[in-house]
């Protein structure tokens, strides 16, 4: 049986060892993670978030408000939302990548 890649050396030990440090990291991480702030700025519309995807705040500059193109601030308040889930996501996928950069890949943990 072929053992997981950065299994050797350290032993089942070492594996267990650094499975627990990472678990602990990893209940910080939310904390971590929702006293990040993400701004978005898309011109006339500014969004602000935490780095768990929440919406904090959004700002709608008043000139951009035409009551006959709903649509167009529709697409902004759309896009700025995006923006500011899609750099949370990225945020958290980084943290994690960082708790467990050396951990084996074991299938169904």
């Amino acid at each position: 049986m072929k053992l997981p890649k950065n299994f050797g050396g350290q032993g089942f030990g070492g594996m267990m060892k650094q499975m627990q440090d990472a678990m602990a990291r990893a209940q910080d991480l939310e904390q971590e993670l929702a006293n990040e702030r993400i701004g978005i700025d898309k011109g006339p519309i500014k969004a602000l978030f935490d780095g768990t995807g929440q919406l904090l705040r959004i700002a709608i500059d008043p000139a951009i408000v035409d009551p006959d193109d709903v649509e167009a601030l529709e697409d902004l308040i759309v896009g700025a939302v995006r923006d500011g889930f899609n750099q949370a996501t990225e945020l958290r996928n980084a943290k994690v990548q960082g708790i467990m950069p050396n951990l084996p890949d074991i299938p169904g943990i």
